[in-house]
């Protein structure tokens, strides 16, 4: 999602909004990827784990799927408009990612594989 992102910026930054719809077209196909096998892999098997109210932590984590989806259909719709008003979303995007990534890479994930080392046999 990274490379599609950064392809985005690149695109609309020489502003080639062909470029910049095709690459917004592919994020949104490995976002939604992802947010599939996030929440019908790890999240369920941390619900499993640990039940809804210990699992909170992660649950919060994953609802940053909305926010982050929702930005990434108001950029596919500016995408034929102006640099500025692109940028200004695809910004607001990349710091949800960030944000997103950090806390998954930090948080949900280590956890998860606590969980799955506790749960296979010595």
């Amino acid at each position: 999602m990274k490379d599609d992102l950064l392809r985005v910026r690149k695109a609309t930054e020489s502003k080639d909004f062909e470029a910049a719809s095709k690459a917004l077209e592919e994020l949104d196909r490995t976002f939604r990827r992802h947010i599939a096998d996030e929440e019908g892999q790890v999240l369920r098997f941390l619900i499993e784990v640990y039940g809804v109210k210990g699992a909170e932590d992660e649950i919060r984590v994953f609802q940053q799927h909305r926010p982050m989806h929702a930005t990434l259909e108001a950029i596919k719709k500016l995408a034929t408009l102006t640099p500025d008003e692109l940028a200004t979303h695809e910004d607001s995007l990349w710091t949800l990612f960030a944000e997103h990534t950090f806390a998954e890479e930090n948080s949900v994930f280590p956890r998860a594989m606590r969980a799955s080392k506790k749960d296979s046999p010595s």
